[in-house]
């Protein structure tokens, strides 16, 4: 919602020359190195979570390069131990990653004079990490180049990383004996990305909603956790029209 509204706003500006891409490019990759601090180790959890779910080397590998994407994995990787049908694992995947659909339209006027090859590029390296760096340059009215090869300098040093983490997690999955089962390291991982977003009434209310479905009797095909997500996006949407309405005069 924030980028949607604060697009509009803060397009980048076509009128000033940049007067190096490179020095661009180099920008952004430098803006990548502060995110490492948390984006190595939960590329490592990723990593060793999929070995340890059955994954081979080579499937562990091509699903961190094709999806690029921690919230994703865990959850493929999850459903994929359980024994989801594929559909309904990219089902899910695609509810998890749906705001990305906002990121895109935020950052496209970046990209409006590229060819479709960098707009495929770009979207493929899009993560949460990416678009808000990106945008923050937007705001500050920065030309149209820059932001593109900005954005395009932090993505592929963030896309460099982030395989190079799971790789190294992949192959210590591979060096933990089998009865160390590391599967609680998913639901550990979920809660500390969901325990800080806790910050109002309306959030705690659609976690506690998601997690009474999650933890519900199990559904046909696995769909406990697509149920979840649906029931706490459902639950936090009526309230929140419910709670702005106007109390006075009643």
């Amino acid at each position: 919602m924030m980028a949607a509204a604060m697009a509009p706003n803060s397009a980048p500006t076509t009128d000033r020359p940049v007067a190096d891409i490179a020095a661009a490019w180099r920008d952004g990759a430098m803006a990548s190195l502060p995110l490492s601090m948390a984006l190595v180790p939960f590329g490592a959890i990723c990593g060793a979570t999929a070995v340890a779910a059955g994954l081979d080397f080579n499937q562990a590998t091509a699903l961190s390069w094709l999806v690029f994407a921690g919230s994703s994995q865990l959850v493929a990787v999850h459903l994929l131990a359980g024994g989801a049908p594929i559909w309904v694992i990219v089902l899910t995947g695609w509810l998890v990653n749906l705001r990305f659909v906002i990121y895109s339209a935020a950052v496209a006027p970046c990209f409006s004079d590229a060819s479709w090859t960098r707009r495929t590029l770009a979207a493929h390296l899009l993560v949460d990490q990416s678009f808000a760096l990106t945008l923050a340059k937007m705001a500050e009215q920065r030309p149209r180049a820059y932001c593109a090869a900005f954005y395009l300098g932090l993505s592929l040093a963030l896309w460099l990383q982030w395989q190079a983490a799971n790789f190294a997690g992949i192959l210590a999955g591979n060096l933990i004996p089998g009865g160390w089962s590391i599967d609680f390291v998913v639901a550990l991982t979920f809660i500390s990305f969901t325990v800080p977003l806790l910050e109002n009434r309306l959030a705690r209310v659609a976690a506690l909603t998601g997690g009474a479905v999650a933890l519900a009797p199990p559904l046909p095909f696995r769909l406990n956790l697509m149920a979840a997500a649906l029931a706490g996006a459902a639950i936090a949407l009526a309230l929140e029209q419910r709670w702005k309405k106007p109390t006075s005069g009643r």
